[in-house]
């Protein structure tokens, strides 16, 4: 059959229409200042504009996949985009709840989120990977705002991983062996390793910084099985040796929550495919009703399965630590939130909580050790009320913060890490995050306060005051200063006016952070040496010390 000229002429046309077309939708697509795309190993990602500076976003980036029959195993990579990938909602959060919200999540959370200075353009930049605090059990990419951080030419990465039963869940089986949360991390780190040079970022200067259980969990990567994936790392409030990470893990745990749920069994196998069919929401709930916590644990090493942690940290070395740089350091009074109220004080019993979290003492070891302990910071009262409100501050942010990071601190000098910057955050001003959260103004900085001067935070509406400002620069400058040249002051300058020396064995330098900046040597000593004293002679009592050796 003969076509007629003129709609050969059409088809033709439409063909060159066509493609002249998709080449504008392209140059379009890739040089519009609103829509950007980059071409990664996993395939193209299209960003956007950030509307509060010269950066660009690229939100809500899947870097791992739970398994739906089994979403308290272990994530699989992410397979490669078979078409352009819009990286512009960072809402998903994983499955946890949160007061007063209640349960909220999904499974589908293994999302990482990029923002890119323009200045990338010209040459790669250092890369900061955050991991959010939240005790393991709450937390999101999209809570902290990185403004502030990323004005400084750093490249900021942040991510999600599972908390609660969906992250650390320990059961001793292949199926489940523990920390799937802290293995989500890995294979984030993984991830920006792989990709983040098309980003415009230095593959050679990742960082990685985290407050609380995300400084916890940097220390456990730092003592972990797998490869080296950053190079250098800042922990604000975080140690593997803090007792709030030590925790009695449920085997049943699985059976226990199907119960709760209706779904009687006494099969591990057939409560996890159970819950896998119920919504996630359902299953928070449930653990939380049975008051179950969920923390990092030993693996137990199964063939095929890949493991994170499988000697105990009291007794793991560190040595991915050597030659790389650390800044550490804690809040001077972590726990004050604790004590504000003067029903803390009803029958108090701090000292032995926190002894049967760390030590396996009788109850006649437990009861000397609570003694000497209670002549040290209380001195002869026999009776513990809100008088005592400073000094109950104070040993429970030595024990619970301030004592594991110098022991986690030690151990890093142990193993010839390159640098270590150690700080004292002291500053009171009105951007200290949860003392603002609950309306607290007396003492010192408290755990998490720090967070509002490195991160935009919904909390603060205002503008900074000048002398929050002032933190606010100092610290960020620092923190990427650190990111860049691995030494938070390379030089001093009006803003940077004093030299951070850093830590040795001998010296134990360490920066105050407040209006000025002091430098000193081994802070509250009397009361670090009691703990010196305290470990030495209970060692073989410690949790987990004698634990696969």
């Amino acid at each position: 059959m003969k076509i007629p000229v003129l709609w050969r002429w059409g088809l033709l046309g439409l063909l060159v229409v066509s493609i002249l077309l998709t080449v504008f939708l392209v140059i379009f697509l890739r040089e519009s200042p609103d829509l950007i795309i980059v071409n990664t190993s996993v395939g193209s990602i299209q960003g956007m504009r950030a509307t509060n500076g010269d950066y660009n976003i690229f939100l809500g980036i899947p870097y791992a996949k739970v398994n739906e029959s089994n979403p308290f195993g272990a994530s699989t990579p992410y397979p490669k985009f078979d078409n352009v990938f819009v990286a512009n909602d960072d809402t998903k959060v994983c499955p946890q709840h949160q007061n007063p919200d209640g349960p909220r999540g999904e499974i589908d959370c293994l999302h990482l989120s990029i923002s890119v200075p323009d200045s990338a353009a010209s040459s790669p930049l250092p890369v900061m990977v955050w991991i959010h605090s939240g005790a393991f059990e709450r937390g999101a990419t999209n809570t902290f705002g990185i403004k502030y951080l990323v004005r400084h030419g750093v490249i900021i990465v942040s991510i999600n991983y599972r908390l609660g039963p969906y992250g650390f869940m320990c059961l001793d089986i292949p199926e489940v062996p523990g920390n799937q949360g802290l293995k989500d991390q890995v294979l984030a780190l993984r991830w920006v390793r792989d990709n983040i040079e098309a980003f415009g970022g230095d593959v050679n200067k990742i960082n990685v910084f985290g407050l609380s259980a995300g400084g916890h969990s940097i220390d456990f990567h730092i003592l972990s099985d797998t490869e080296v994936l950053f190079n250098s790392a800042i922990i604000q409030s975080g140690s593997s040796m803090a007792s709030t990470v030590f925790n009695n893990h449920r085997k049943t745990a699985p059976i226990d929550i199907a119960a709760q749920l209706g779904y009687n069994t006494s099969s591990i196998y057939e409560a996890i495919s159970y819950l896998s069919t119920v919504d996630s929401n359902l299953v928070i709930t449930a653990s939380r009703a049975l008051n179950y916590s969920y923390k990092p644990c030993t693996e137990i090493k199964f063939d095929g399965v890949e493991s994170f942690l499988t000697r105990h940290w009291i007794n793991a070395d560190t040595p991915k630590v050597k030659g790389m740089p650390i800044l550490i350091g804690y809040t001077e009074q972590e726990l004050l939130m604790r004590y504000v109220n003067p029903n803390a004080f009803t029958n108090f019993n701090a000292i032995r909580k926190r002894l049967s979290e760390t030590f396996n003492f009788d109850e006649v070891e437990t009861a000397e050790r609570e003694e000497t302990i209670r002549n040290f910071y209380f001195g002869d009262n026999i009776n513990i009320t809100y008088d005592q409100m400073w000094e109950a501050v104070d040993f429970d942010s030595d024990y619970t913060y301030v004592y594991p990071t110098r022991r986690t601190i030690n151990k890093y000098v142990a193993s010839s890490a390159e640098s270590i910057f150690f700080y004292v955050f002291a500053y009171n001003g009105t951007r200290n995050f949860h003392k603002m959260s609950n309306n607290v103004s007396i003492g010192s900085a408290c755990h998490g306060d720090d967070l509002g001067y490195v991160f935009e935070l919904s909390l603060f509406v205002e503008k900074p005051t000048p002398e929050d400002q002032l933190i606010l620069d100092r610290i960020t400058t620092m923190w990427t200063n650190f990111a860049k040249y691995s030494d938070p002051t390379p030089q001093v300058s009006s803003l940077l006016p004093v030299r951070w020396p850093s830590l040795t064995a001998e010296s134990y330098n360490y920066m105050t952070l407040t209006e000025d900046m002091k430098v000193g040597q081994h802070p509250i000593q009397e009361r670090m040496e009691f703990w010196d004293m305290f470990y030495k002679q209970n060692k073989k009592f410690e949790k987990g010390f004698y634990q696969n050796e």
